[in-house]
């Protein structure tokens, strides 16, 4: 192979992977300045890129427990209408559980109130074709199981939104 054909191919391989990182999705900083500006408005705060419901504005539930409240059901409408309002689809929902009980019905639970939360946000515009769901049981405490006030603390569902959420519907 001639020296002028490598160099081709180096250069095509050069060529090749500039293209596909191209292809990688927004970085956070592109958020928009009115997806920003809900953002902060609904108490989500930025951490690697994403941004997540702040502990301080965090879905808790009570033991045993995926049922939501109207109260928080009408919440989580209007925070999907205000998402898709500004470009939003989809998001990451993340169910936790405490340490008490069954590991395996904790998964299922944290699962349940996931879902519970994504139906909400759903009902309130967001696309649920593009919602992830997860359930993580206790895998991820924020608190110590140890006390009540921990176990409560860890039985929460956490909303996120990457720059993905945010490409074109």
């Amino acid at each position: 192979m001639s020296m002028i054909a490598r160099s081709g191919r180096w250069v095509l391989a050069v060529f090749a992977l500039t293209l596909l990182a191209g292809c990688q999705t927004v970085p956070a900083s592109d958020f928009s300045a009115a997806q920003r500006a809900v953002f902060a408005k609904r108490g989500f705060v930025e951490q690697d890129g994403k941004y997540l419901l702040s502990l301080d504005n965090r879905l808790l539930f009570q033991f045993d427990s995926s049922a939501l409240d109207s109260e928080k059901q009408a919440m989580l409408g209007d925070l999907g209408r205000e998402l898709a309002s500004v470009g939003i689809g989809g998001a990451g929902i993340d169910g936790h559980a405490s340490g008490e009980g069954d590991p395996q019905y904790n998964l299922k639970l944290s699962e349940r109130r996931a879902q519970a939360v994504s139906g909400s946000l759903v009902a309130g515009g967001l696309d649920e074709r593009r919602m992830r769901v997860r359930g993580l049981g206790a895998s991820d405490p924020v608190a110590s199981n140890d006390d009540p006030e921990g176990r409560k603390e860890n039985r929460r569902v956490v909303i996120i939104l990457t720059p993905a959420d945010a490409l074109t519907l």
